[in-house]
């Protein structure tokens, strides 16, 4: 019988060579063999931030760690399947809204935070890229968010975020959000400025910081 380590590993091999077929059978074999599913989740993140590493040290190029994100988001999709055909629902910790603000159609490091958001337990609605302002406070507000995480990737986009805190802000919704803030052009002094509750750099500390958040509220 294969072990657990043994699995884990073929997981996180076939995860770095963009191999989802590979990743997907590692899944499967998981699941067969009755072991519980948060290792493996461990394992996957724990991949993830590994080719992130290797692209941010030149070690590999852009399309392995995009290509990377993809497998992320289908992997962790099929073990939630996996999941609720073996009865197991997932109870959610929080709701988190993520989102690109108008005009930025960036959107790797939102769809990694997405993904990695959702692993850890949150409910997530991703809005996607490009959003009018009104479209993103609109929907924190209709989901009952508890968290509203938004991204810029560029200067010229950046007074977005601003124009978001300033609406939630009108709309009486404020003390109902935590406000988490990132992009290239973003700095923990212009989240201050802004009035945003945090700034971020990377889905990691996106993850962390919402688990504080949450944390605190309970």
């Amino acid at each position: 019988m294969t072990s657990e380590d043994e699995i884990l590993g073929q997981l996180y091999k076939s995860f770095i060579e963009n191999n989802e077929e590979g990743v997907h059978r590692a899944i499967d074999k998981w699941f067969e063999r009755g072991y519980e599913e948060k290792q493996l989740l461990f394992k996957l993140i724990e991949a993830q931030e590994e080719v992130a590493r290797r692209f941010e040290e030149n070690e590999c190029f852009l399309a392995t760690l995009i290509n990377s994100t993809t497998i992320l988001q289908k992997s962790n999709k099929l073990i939630t399947e996996k999941m609720a055909n073996k009865g197991f629902a997932s109870k959610n910790k929080a709701t988190v809204v993520i989102g690109t603000v108008k005009n930025d159609t960036h959107d790797l490091g939102k769809n990694i935070a997405a993904c990695r958001l959702q692993i850890a337990g949150f409910k997530v609605v991703d809005l996607g890229r490009d959003l009018p302002t009104s479209e993103i406070v609109d929907a924190t507000i209709n989901n009952k968010a508890d968290i509203l995480a938004v991204s810029s990737m560029t200067s010229i986009t950046m007074d977005n975020l601003k124009e978001i805190v300033d609406l939630v802000k009108e709309k009486g919704y404020r003390e109902n959000v935590k406000i988490i803030v990132s992009g290239a052009p973003v700095t923990k002094e212009y989240a201050d400025r802004i009035g945003a509750d945090a700034y971020v750099r990377t889905a990691s500390e996106a993850v962390e910081t919402a688990e504080n958040f949450i944390s605190q509220k309970c």
